[in-house]
């Protein structure tokens, strides 16, 4: 079992020493993140390799894809290939639990009678009590029927959603009553309350002007076709939900905040928005504070578990922009951190947060081609960078090649990533993997109720909640699964004396 460790030495899968050391992460930086801290592989597709296995099944990963976290960091679920003929597999993983298994896989029975899965979509989603959904397509079953999200809440998987099903609640100047799901339901996710959020495109027996929508459960949020109001007045109409990276479209747990890519030009032309509830915040042609250059394109949305909003894309000379609700966090040839001289090159890849912290990944300035490229908190500096080793049980320590595109996370104050490893020296490929660095946030192992904010009564109130509910987070003295006086020693400790 992995565990979380604060500024202490942990164990790591592959059964090496884990050593975090707090302090500041960059000239400049606030103080509240841990710097020094190793990334622990956890799967990969290293032949021979423990951590290449595929859990349950005994045959090795040979692809990763899609990486989604519970909000509190816990629960981790993606798509993954095996090597074998039926490839396409689903891995739910407790990080701090027994419970890794493969939830899907291709050819295997689903819960839809007479069926197996034919394609599982790279599209998952796992909430904090570690109920999950995914979207299959089906063999065995009519065509028009045969696109399904399933979810799993603890009573066995059933399907949310699944064409040919009635779309309810829809705006078709054809009439409305007769629409149903079409072949397109992706971008799935799961609230707090385990209603399942996707999109639905290519909706049957509806204008195509309005084919296109996006559900908590069975209740529309937004529709194309529909006129929506920019924040600082006038309205554009919707002409359809972006799918270039699967995922655009998201939400915090409890859905009061949810956002989507949208195009808002009806023409044969294109025009990319970011859209929060239902309000156009940025589209293409607009001017960020802090540039010079009107927006060219929106690359990536997100949301983080405090509602937070994220987005990302280019201007018209290729380079990029990353904005956190609306404010710039980075762009191309702005420091990578309050006072470093390292600026971000032209390809900012990954931007995510939680809470007061924000996460970019990008390539930088950094003249050295192995190591130009980092995930960094906007506020305090470089968290991981290309280049660092890797511990393995077959071969020693390996390095990051790359860190893949939208899959690098934060949740309950942890950095997560898949990211590509290479041999050190060589630079021979070994392809994908997940690794963690663990207890990135909150500096102060006493800063529980929100990592990097004030240590406060509302710290007391979350330790005892924690310690009470055995979470792994009040597992402070030494992580070993058992809470006891020396917990409640380190916890009065940390928060009397501060970092130790």
């Amino acid at each position: 079992m992995n565990v979380r460790t604060h500024a202490v030495v942990g164990v790591t899968a592959a059964g090496a020493a884990l050593t975090s050391v707090c302090g500041l992460a960059a000239a400049g930086g606030t103080g509240d993140l841990c710097s020094g801290l190793d990334p622990v592989l956890i799967y990969s597709e290293i032949p021979g390799d423990p951590t290449a296995m595929a859990p349950g099944l005994g045959i090795e990963f040979t692809g990763l894809l899609t990486l989604a976290t519970s909000p509190d960091g816990r629960w981790v679920i993606f798509k993954g290939f095996i090597d074998d003929p039926e490839n396409d597999v689903v891995v739910r993983h407790d990080r701090f639990g027994p419970t890794a298994e493969v939830v899907a896989r291709e050819n295997q029975p689903t819960a839809v009678p007479g069926s197996v899965h034919s394609f599982l979509d790279s599209d998952c989603g796992i909430n904090d009590s570690g109920h999950y959904a995914y979207g299959s397509r089906l063999e065995g079953v009519d065509s028009g029927t045969d696109e399904v999200i399933f979810v799993e809440i603890g009573k066995g998987q059933t399907p949310a959603a699944r064409e040919g099903e009635t779309a309810i609640v829809l705006t078709d100047p054809f009439g409305i009553g007769d629409e149903t799901y079409g072949n397109s339901l992706n971008s799935t996710h799961v609230l707090a309350d385990s209603r399942v959020a996707f999109r639905a495109d290519q909706i049957n027996n509806i204008s195509s002007d309005f084919e296109s929508a996006l559900y908590f459960g069975d209740v529309p949020q937004s529709q194309e076709g529909e006129f929506i109001d920019f924040d600082v007045g006038g309205a554009a109409q919707v002409d359809g939900f972006t799918a270039l990276s699967g995922n655009t479209f998201s939400s915090s747990p409890d859905g009061s905040v949810w956002i989507v890519e949208a195009d808002i030009d009806p023409s044969f032309s294109s025009q990319d928005a970011v859209v929060v509830n239902n309000v156009i915040m940025l589209a293409a042609g607009d001017t960020i504070p802090g540039t010079s250059q009107p927006i060219d394109g929106v690359f990536a949305v997100d949301v983080d578990a405090q509602g937070n909003w994220y987005a990302r894309g280019d201007f018209p000379d290729n380079t990029d922009w990353a904005v956190k609700n609306g404010v710039l966090v980075a762009m191309t040839g702005m420091p990578i951190a309050p006072g470093s001289s390292e600026t971000w090159g032209d390809a900012i890849s990954g931007l995510t947060g939680y809470g007061s912290i924000t996460i970019v990944t990008g390539n930088t300035s950094e003249t050295d081609p192995e190591r130009d490229t980092v995930v960094v908190s906007a506020g305090s500096g470089v968290l991981a960078r290309e280049g660092d080793t890797v511990f393995t049980s077959t071969m020693g320590d390996v390095e990051i090649a790359s860190f893949s595109a939208n899959d690098v996370a934060i949740a309950g104050g942890d950095l997560q990533a898949f990211v590509t490893l290479r041999e050190v020296g060589t630079g021979t490929s070994l392809g994908d993997a997940y690794v963690e660095w663990v207890q990135v946030a909150g500096c102060n192992p006493a800063d529980i109720a929100e990592p990097c904010g004030v240590v406060d009564l509302a710290d007391i109130n979350a330790f005892i909640a924690a310690f009470v509910g055995m979470d792994p987070i009040a597992d402070l003295a030494e992580p070993s699964g058992v809470w006891d006086l020396s917990d409640l020693q380190a916890f009065i400790s940390a928060f009397v004396n501060g970092c130790p």
